[in-house]
């Protein structure tokens, strides 16, 4: 036989081998990862975490968790041309921020003028507050 035909047969060989190695692993991890990168999910592994936690004595909390999308394409282009959020991202937040538990503050905190270019501007010159300010 040709030395070619020998190392066709040669590798050929080592492919099969290698594939039924590969073949015999329970896990789909690779099939995982494609869906992941697809989808933004990946069903397998949320089917496998089912499992697992449905076996399992204590289970977590069943909480409703903000979904956020794995393509975010539309909200940037939304954002860009009305110059706000799309209305299911505003409802999204909405929603979290109604769930979203907040300490309140024990002093409150003296109001500020939302312009202070020009003490900024003063103490950043001088390195010294504007002189009406804390009087």
């Amino acid at each position: 036989m040709k030395r070619i035909v020998k190392n066709i047969l040669v590798a050929g060989a080592f492919v099969i081998g290698a594939t039924g190695l590969f073949a015999g692993q329970a896990s789909n991890d690779w099939v995982d990862q494609l869906m992941k990168a697809k989808t933004g999910r990946a069903p397998f592994a949320e089917a496998r975490q089912h499992a697992e936690q449905a076996n399992t004595v204590y289970r977590e909390e069943a909480t409703p968790k903000a979904v956020m999308p794995a393509n975010t394409w539309f909200e940037d282009f939304y954002r860009a041309k009305y110059g706000r959020s799309s209305p299911t991202e505003e409802a999204r937040l909405r929603a979290e921020r109604a769930n979203t538990v907040y300490r309140e503050e024990a002093t409150p905190k003296a109001a500020k003028p939302a312009n202070t270019w020009r003490d900024d501007f003063w103490k950043a010159k001088f390195g010294r507050p504007y002189p009406t300010e804390n009087k």
